[in-house]
């Protein structure tokens, strides 16, 4: 049985983790969600106003009463600024699983950020939650995705084909990953 939290403040080396507040919407707008090829691969489009950025901060904080909700702003420790975010997903109690998503703007790329605010949440999920599966998938075109789920230990499952759509309307090939929770403590 799952044991639910909310979206908890965690830290990590360089990082913190933490439930966004209104006052970071110029971060988001200015850092990842206005940028077309951060966007890419993802299922929503670049905003094209701070605006967009505030009324999706509106319904993530409103989305944080529910304690089966976990969406975090990703904070570099060094500055304050939130420079991404990750979140659960797919979460499905009765299989005790979940999916991981995530996105960080393109000048924080290639840094190991990811995989260090992916493997706290990992720890998260099993330690505190208890999940039993935790899985993430990908556009097959976003192979640097991929690279973050393997060196987070995720297993690469297989690749489903038009399973999902992208943000120009086209149903895309995803890579699916996971990790176990015995895999994980072992």
């Amino acid at each position: 049985m799952l044991n639910h939290k909310g979206t908890k403040k965690l830290e990590t080396e360089r990082l913190i983790l933490r439930k966004f507040k209104e006052e970071d919407a110029s971060d988001i707008y200015k850092n990842w969600a206005s940028d077309s090829e951060v966007t890419k691969y993802l299922s929503w489009s670049a905003h094209n106003s701070v605006e967009l950025s505030k009324k999706l901060i509106g319904m993530w904080i409103d989305s944080y009463s529910n304690e089966e909700r976990y969406q975090w702003a990703i904070e570099l420790k060094e500055t304050g600024e939130v420079i991404g975010n990750i979140d659960l997903i797919e979460i499905n109690n009765n299989d005790e699983k979940c999916e991981v998503g995530y996105c960080i703007g393109k000048a924080f790329w290639n840094k190991g950020i990811l995989t260090e605010a992916f493997s706290k949440i990992i720890k998260f999920a099993f330690d505190e939650i208890g999940f039993q599966r935790i899985a993430a998938r990908h556009d097959v075109d976003n192979q640097a995705s991929g690279r973050v789920m393997e060196k987070c230990n995720l297993m690469y499952e297989g690749t489903l084909r038009k399973i999902s759509r992208n943000n120009r309307g086209n149903l895309v090939d995803c890579k699916y990953y996971s990790i176990l929770r015995d895999e994980y403590f072992k």
